[in-house]
């Protein structure tokens, strides 16, 4: 390895946008944020493959308006944590 030549691409970022009034991106982000701000979601816990609703749920509202509800999610019990450290240890294992 100490005597080999390696090609590394050049890295390349995303374009930037400006978010100026009026812009395109500017009305798809208001607009994306009405959205979600009239959405009352439900978010589960995310354990390997699987959705999962433990039913012990907590409101989430955004920073400026705590009396608006944005939807809730599910918290997760001792079990759900024994779950989750099982399939990253299963993950771990097909990756090695």
């Amino acid at each position: 390895m100490a005597h080999s030549i390696f090609q590394v691409p050049y890295p390349t970022n995303e374009p930037i946008l400006s978010y100026t009034p009026g812009s395109n991106e500017k009305q798809e982000v208001l607009k994306m944020y009405s959205q979600l701000n009239k959405a009352n979601i439900d978010i589960p816990m995310r354990i390997g493959n699987r959705d999962i609703r433990s039913g012990i749920t907590a409101k989430m509202h955004p920073p400026h308006d705590h009396k608006h509800s944005l939807g809730s999610y599910h918290k997760a019990e001792e079990k759900h944590v024994k779950e989750a450290i099982n399939a990253s240890l299963e993950a771990k294992k097909k990756l090695e």
